[in-house]
């Protein structure tokens, strides 16, 4: 999702992708703000389901998988998971199931097909359930963001979404790239290594909550978190 670049970043985020979680935002917005980084399209490549699965989420983000290929029984393409934020998503939904152009909104024209790179398949598409979305919200991340006059646009970020579906569906689980206390040290993105940018905060999330949450999580070993460490220390494996 976003601009997950994974080419020079083997070593550190694997070099499979077996599922992209997108809105139809980021899967627009994403081609121009990371070109730069050399994000030319969604992930293309085909995928191996394992016996026993190991997700690591990249912050912007995709479940990434990287195993000796014996431990794998068969192959099959990539999945696509729909984060339905707002209505402009349904708009997408029903543009991209129909294969048809859009003629509304602010994605007029625009053909939804033509941005996963020729791996569309509506067998391995899914749209996350809102019941889930209130469910993360709710019970994990309910913010107190919620009692401003703009409650209406306060969400879980899509990060978090993916964290916690991987959670539901992964054996374990690693977060790359996700924020974490020392934040101010380093870039808003990974993979802009040669400068240094401040991290942007927008209104609709509330960051803070979420980054004490993946420490708890990781903290709980219930996932790992990839901290930047100055001692490069080595962090134990989650549970």
């Amino acid at each position: 999702m976003n601009g997950a670049v994974i080419k020079g970043y083997e070593e550190d985020v694997g070099n499979r992708t077996s599922v992209y979680v997108h809105t139809a935002h980021s899967i627009t917005t994403s081609l121009y703000v990371f070109k730069q980084y050399g994000y030319t399209s969604v992930p293309a490549d085909e995928v191996l389901k394992l016996r026993r699965e190991h997700c690591l989420i990249v912050m912007a983000y995709a479940y990434h998988t990287d195993t000796d290929l014996s431990s794998a029984f068969f192959s099959q393409d990539i999945k696509f998971v729909l984060i339905p934020e707002g209505m402009r998503d349904f708009i997408w939904l029903e543009s991209l199931l129909k294969g048809e152009k859009i003629t509304k909104n602010s994605y007029r024209n625009a053909v939804p097909r033509n941005y996963y790179a020729g791996r569309y398949n509506e067998s391995r598409f899914y749209v996350l359930h809102q019941d889930f979305l209130r469910y993360v919200r709710n019970r994990f991340l309910l913010s107190a963001q919620l009692n401003n006059s703009y409650w209406a646009i306060v969400r879980p970020t899509n990060g978090a979404f993916t964290l916690f579906l991987a959670l539901h569906t992964c054996d374990t689980v690693s977060a790359y790239g996700f924020m974490t206390e020392n934040f101010e040290k380093y870039s808003n993105y990974y993979v802009q290594r040669n400068i240094k940018t401040r991290v942007i905060f927008y209104a609709n999330h509330d960051y803070y909550q979420e980054m004490r949450m993946w420490k708890k999580l990781h903290q709980s070993k219930i996932l790992k978190l990839y901290e930047r460490l100055e001692s490069e220390s080595v962090t134990e494996k989650p549970h």
